[in-house]
């Protein structure tokens, strides 16, 4: 009878804690469901100084980095996990473009002045894929549309590939620049308070202020955005008109353009770079940098044969791309007073961003595509390397294109740490000893999806035999 009740107990005993191990193992597979892990790999975490953490791995799921270790001993890849070596690679945080016009079929449409919308001319993959090709894995979209939030759900939920995108609804003066309906006219100031109620209203993220508004407009937009807690990016509006330290007041968060100082004076000048550095440092204004925008507009207005052996171009909607190699406002331009002109722009833009770069300032990398002449996605890597040649390190500029433009915004993205956003590059060499090797991509993980070189090149691809017009002789 003892032995029996032993024997008993044993065997309850025993399946009590197969039980616990079926459990533990349930649990482990849930815990580990749709992770993935980098294994070995040298991180450089972006939270300043330059550092790194060399042979570390780090896991991922539900779209957050949620461990760094030196090892993962109790966890195992399974077909449901994928793993990646990581050894002899560097992960940096993915890529924000601070400055970018995402097209859509009403945007066309408005820009290009057609009867109607070109239904089904943009598709958000494939206005996508580009970003995500080179490692852009997040953008703000200064010109952004009702219809942005309907791409930026397909992206979010995976029906489409691309960079997360940050909405800013356009404000100009009663007769704006661009079409209304890509910007938003308002007249007077309480025009302007009331469109950006509508912005808030409506879940855009940001205001952004274009060229012509009055000086009283701007500062009620500047005033209506602060107490809706909306920051305020754009123009200066007044140029040479001797005015620009009325533009400098609280909630004026970031100028959009380092060209926006050379054009407050009929020529850029260069000595007064330092006021304008502190006329920002003591309004705590960021600046987009988009160096690449006007040394490619002058590229094209110089020699208008360099756009056709320009691969990157290939990946544009065909509407864009018959903008650029047919209608191209910058080459019907060209003569040698504008390309001197354009030279003293790139010029005072360089020498601009470097002493905002000394000053610590916050510069936000931003490449201002698709302007005729610029290609999603690859202008932000030509904006690094331009950066670069500027003078920044090529830590301060990836930097700029990672830690900084998310701090700016208040995201938890742009460093590597647990609990961040798992929007990640893995690449085949060090970017911090030479800038250029960030184009050395390995894979690409977006919102914690991971995207292989090997894919991504099928995609890109896949796209320019899509979209390349047939008589295309560039390439």
């Amino acid at each position: 009878m003892k032995i029996s009740l032993v024997k008993t107990v044993c065997i309850a005993s025993l399946f009590s804690l197969l039980a616990s191990l079926a459990s533990e193992a349930r649990d482990l597979d849930h815990k580990n469901e749709n992770s993935l892990f980098i294994r070995n790999v040298t991180i450089i975490p972006m939270t300043g100084g330059n550092e790194r953490i060399a042979n570390v791995s780090v896991e991922v799921r539900r779209g957050k980095v949620v461990k760094i270790s030196r090892q993962f001993r109790t966890i195992r890849c399974s077909a449901r996990n994928n793993c990646i070596d990581g050894r002899g690679k560097w992960l940096i945080p993915g890529l924000t473009d601070s400055h970018v016009h995402i097209e859509n079929d009403r945007m066309l449409q408005l820009y290009m002045g057609l009867p109607q919308e070109p239904e089904g001319a943009v598709s958000t993959s494939d206005m996508g894929v580009p970003f995500i090709a080179n490692g852009v894995t997040q953008v703000f979209n200064l010109s952004a549309m009702r219809e942005t939030f309907r791409q930026n759900e397909e992206i979010a939920s995976g029906r489409a590939i691309g960079p997360r995108i940050i909405t800013a609804y356009m404000l100009d003066g009663a007769r704006p620049i661009l079409p209304e309906g890509i910007a938003h006219g308002v007249a007077n100031p309480e025009a302007g308070r009331q469109a950006v109620r509508d912005a808030k209203r409506e879940g855009y993220d940001l205001i952004k202020v274009y060229s012509l508004l009055d000086t009283q407009t701007f500062l009620a937009i500047v005033d209506e955005a602060k107490k809706n807690d909306l920051k305020v990016v754009g123009h200066i509006p007044g140029r040479e008109q001797g005015k620009i330290e009325d533009y400098f007041v609280s909630g004026f968060s970031a100028v959009a353009h380092a060209e926006e100082f050379a054009l407050q004076t009929s020529e850029p000048d260069e000595g007064k770079i330092q006021a304008y550095v502190a006329l920002a440092k003591n309004n705590g204004t960021a600046l987009m940098t988009t160096l690449t925008l006007d040394e490619r507009i002058l590229e094209e207005t110089e020699n208008p044969d360099s756009l056709k052996n320009r691969s990157d171009l290939d990946h544009l909607n065909p509407m864009l791309h018959a903008i650029v190699h047919n209608h191209n406002p910058y080459v019907a331009q060209s003569s040698p007073d504008r390309v001197l002109w354009l030279k003293k722009i790139v010029r005072f833009n360089q020498k601009l961003v470097k002493a905002f770069s000394e000053a610590n300032l916050s510069i936000l990398a931003g490449s201002d595509s698709p302007v005729p002449g610029l290609a999603p996605g690859f202008a932000l890597i030509d904006e690094l390397e331009a950066l670069v040649r500027s003078g920044l390190t090529p830590y301060q500029a990836i930097y700029s294109a990672t830690k900084a433009p998310c701090d700016w915004l208040g995201s938890k993205c742009g460093t590597i740490a647990v609990g961040r956003n798992a929007d990640l590059l893995l690449l085949d060499a060090d970017p911090t000893l030479n800038i250029s090797n960030i184009r050395r991509l390995s894979s690409v993980i977006a919102n914690g999806r991971l995207y292989s070189k090997a894919e991504l090149d099928q995609k890109m691809q896949l796209l320019r035999n899509r979209v390349s017009p047939p008589n295309n002789t560039g390439h």
